[in-house]
């Protein structure tokens, strides 16, 4: 009891006596030792010129022989545009299709009426919460039409449909790996706080660079800034099974794989839910930035 009480009692003192030492210090020693009052600019590690001289030979150098980097980014870009431009095509923009032999002239395919998302959106709130979920979600569509926000917000969904599949897919794989791999969550741990730490317009600059710029480089960086939360409730959603739980599955005589499918998902179902609202909440933020 009285060491507890003497170590408490050092704790308190241990921050005052090294403030008073600071301070003492730099009184005596400030003018003969200038680099303690002051951070000398020689001893600064020119971090950003090297980080500026490997973006530019990842953009203008760096080659694998048929390709270069640049021209792998810019086509993994070009693929990842054709569902955005459907999603465009579907919902804002509606299709041209050129003429050919058998057509003889080009026509175009209007997109989905507004009438019919409206339905849509009011039919899958029904379907998941009954009438009153229905009313919401029609009436927030149909308050964008009514208030000329059409176009823009099926801009911003089209994204949305395309990245938060892919952001929802990507954080289970990795929050699943984390939970079997020690390894792999103590090397994804600081790259996620990293990740919800640095701005959001810090995603935007290398991707733009890399990419090039347009809605792919939007979609991209929504997907990067909205992976963590899923990762994370994922990985906690596993490691929250009870015992009882999986011991009842063992004695049921369930393989490692059933296990995994039929006892540990469904029972994080409600954390991993919690990581796909956190992701559509992200994908909305970073959607409109991008």
């Amino acid at each position: 009891m009285y060491g507890a009480m003497l170590q408490s009692k050092n704790s308190r003192l241990a921050f005052p006596a090294l403030l008073v030492t600071t301070l003492v210090v730099f009184l005596l020693l400030g003018e003969e030792l200038p680099f303690i009052m002051e951070y000398p600019e020689q001893w600064i590690v020119p971090f950003k010129y090297i980080l500026n001289n490997f973006m530019d030979w990842l953009i203008n150098q760096c080659s694998f022989g048929f390709f270069t980097f640049k021209e792998l980014t810019r086509s993994l870009a070009w693929l990842a545009s054709w569902p955005f431009e459907f999603g465009m095509g579907t919902l804002v923009e509606g299709f041209d299709v050129p003429a050919s032999m058998l057509t003889g002239s080009g026509f175009h395919i209007p997109h989905v009426s507004w009438v019919a998302v409206v339905f849509c959106a009011a039919l899958a709130g029904h379907y998941l919460n009954g009438w009153r979920l229905a009313a919401i979600c029609g009436g927030c569509f149909l308050y964008l039409a009514v208030f000329g926000q059409w176009e823009s917000a099926m801009e911003t969904f089209s994204s949305i449909l395309i990245a938060v599949p892919i952001a929802t897919i990507f954080g289970l794989f990795l929050g699943t790996l984390s939970y079997w791999s020690k390894t792999v969550e103590i090397v994804l741990r600081p790259v996620l706080d990293m990740m919800q730490t640095v701005p959001i317009f810090a995603y935007l600059v290398p991707i733009l660079l890399l990419f090039g710029f347009g809605p792919v480089s939007a979609m991209l960086g929504t997907v990067i800034y909205a992976v963590p939360p899923i990762v994370r409730c994922t990985h906690l959603g596993l490691k929250s099974v009870p015992e009882e739980q999986l011991e009842a599955g063992v004695i049921s005589g369930c393989s490692r794989t059933q296990l995994f499918w039929k006892v540990k998902v469904p029972a994080s179902k409600k954390q991993i839910m919690v990581g796909l609202n956190q992701v559509i909440m992200l994908t909305l933020n970073m959607v409109i930035i991008a």
